[in-house]
């Protein structure tokens, strides 16, 4: 076999594990954001918040609360969400038609809340 066939191999044969690799670390990443969305919105449960209208998704550490609550249930399901193990931080998108609790303005109806929220670290 001459030797350029033999590093064409050889490059192929990187190229393939390091696909699989890439994929394994990819199912690992998958799996953890599946066990912490479970994890977050079992803690909204708990909680006693309707987890039909709110909803936790997470992604690397960040937990997006998705749906529909008063202004008073979204800030409990931030903090609930905030004191799991592995939150790095809560978004919060989700429509609330009260007033905003830290400006002290109104919104329209159904207006979004955005907010961050950070562990400390």
């Amino acid at each position: 076999m001459s030797l350029r066939f033999r590093a064409l191999g050889g490059v192929l044969l990187c190229a393939t594990l390091g696909v699989g690799c890439a994929s394994s670390a990819y199912r690992t990443a998958t799996a953890a954001d599946r066990d912490l969305s479970k994890r977050a919105n079992q803690a909204l449960e708990e909680a006693g918040l309707d987890t039909h209208r709110l909803e936790a998704r997470a992604y690397r550490g960040v937990v997006v609360l998705l749906g529909e609550a008063e202004s008073r249930e979204i800030l409990d399901a931030q903090q609930r969400v905030l004191s799991l193990p592995g939150v790095v931080r809560v978004n919060n998108m989700v429509l609330s038609g009260g007033p905003s609790a830290s400006s002290g303005f109104s919104r329209a109806k159904r207006a979004p809340i955005v907010a961050r929220a950070q562990t400390a670290e």
